[in-house]
């Protein structure tokens, strides 16, 4: 639920990129900080929604039939989430803007930062030390609110630091913050759908997986673990793809255009080449070192031969498809990509997922087919739409 809550508040706050960075490219001190202070009010709006969603959940999550008691241990947990995610869209506000004007190695840094601290949280906080009670599942939720309000409170001297404020009471226009925020509303609620969409079938797909026997669980764990590295990398070029874009637009530029099209779809097929190459070439490997010898071990390496070397199709394919999503997002057309996402995960990946595993017998392979066959029809869409509509630049 978290996750689900998480990444449609992280898909619509990535409204405020094109609209930033055409703010960078123009050099319009003001009108970022106008973007700010909107994206702060996209924040509220967005708590205000999801934060009792949350903290709630072990109430309304025993009309789905589960263990009272269990939602009654983890209450603790999912309260400190809740919480959390008021300084967690912050933080995700703080990426989108640096991203946007071309700094994410100020948010890296300060991620990587972070890491210890989260870690040193959770050993003192879930376990005791000193004076300290040991607070079980309970201390990993408070450590990562603890976290997560550190990271924002640096991003924001950092922020501070680098832009002093040039906006006073008297030339701020709350009815312009308001038209400004329903633009970035129009532009990232589609964008927090279809994220939602993308990161729900593979929450799906693994809840379905648990249904199958142990062999294809342990299979679908590694490559789901696997998938999730290689994931980094079609998500990075689409948001450089973005940028490059939003850029472009803002200069009205059609050479700059064409130019960031062609390399952004260039490098997402090398890119997809190359992981592809090196999922097939070590699936081997990995399915060896993962598992142990006993026969379900040993069934479990032979599904995850197969489920790896489909992993690398699909992130080869899934390349493009991500590169077309933030050249469309850079030309701020959102609305088709949410659309092409629904119905290439759900319409066509899901129903045959389902298909080859409860007909023809398929287990975790076929949940991996059917992953494929989205993620191929969601690309293929995104291409048609990209390369069939005229830029706005002239």
């Amino acid at each position: 639920l978290y996750s689900i809550v998480f990444y449609l508040g992280a898909g619509t706050l990535a409204g405020i990129a094109p609209f930033y960075t055409a703010a960078v490219t123009r050099a319009d001190g003001k009108e970022r900080e106008r973007l700010e202070r909107i994206g702060w009010m996209t924040v509220g709006l967005l708590a205000t929604l999801t934060v009792p969603l949350v903290w709630f959940a072990p109430a309304w999550l025993k009309s789905f039939g589960l263990e009272p008691r269990l939602l009654e241990q983890g209450q603790g947990f999912t309260r400190a989430l809740a919480l959390t995610l008021i300084p967690m869209l912050g933080v995700v506000l703080y990426r989108t803007v640096l991203t946007a004007a071309e700094r994410p190695k100020v948010f890296l840094k300060v991620t990587l930062a972070m890491l210890p601290l989260n870690a040193l949280g959770n050993y003192v906080l879930m376990l005791g030390f000193g004076p300290v009670p040991a607070m079980g599942p309970t201390g990993a939720g408070v450590s990562t609110l603890l976290v997560a309000t550190t990271s924002l409170v640096v991003l924001v001297v950092i922020a501070r630091r680098a832009s002093p404020s040039t906006l006073t009471e008297s030339n701020t226009d709350p009815s312009s913050d308001r038209r400004g925020m329903l633009a970035v509303l129009r532009v990232g609620v589609p964008i927090g759908i279809a994220t939602v969409a993308e990161v729900g079938i593979f929450l799906a797909a693994t809840l379905y997986a648990a249904t199958l026997g142990a062999a294809d669980v342990a299979a679908h764990t590694l490559t789901l673990r696997t998938a999730g590295v290689a994931y980094a990398v079609p998500q990075a070029l689409l948001q450089a793809s973005m940028v490059r874009m939003a850029r472009a637009e803002s200069l009205r530029d059609a050479h700059a255009g064409h130019a960031v099209v062609a390399s952004s779809l260039w490098l997402s097929t090398l890119f997809g080449i190359a992981i592809f190459a090196l999922l097939a070439g070590s699936a081997e490997w990995l399915a060896a070192r993962f598992f142990d010898g006993s026969d379900v071990g040993v069934t479990a390496a032979r599904l995850a031969l197969g489920l790896l070397i489909l992993l690398g199709l699909t992130e080869f394919i899934i390349g493009p498809g991500s590169a077309a999503a933030g050249l469309l997002r850079g030309r701020k057309d959102t609305r088709a990509p949410m659309v092409y996402a629904l119905v290439g995960h759900w319409a066509v990946g899901a129903p045959l997922g389902l298909y080859l595993c409860e007909v023809q017998g398929s287990g975790a392979t076929g949940i991996w087919i059917g992953l494929a066959a989205g993620t191929l029809v969601t690309t293929i869409l995104s291409l048609a739409r990209l390369l069939g509509v005229r830029p706005t630049i002239s």
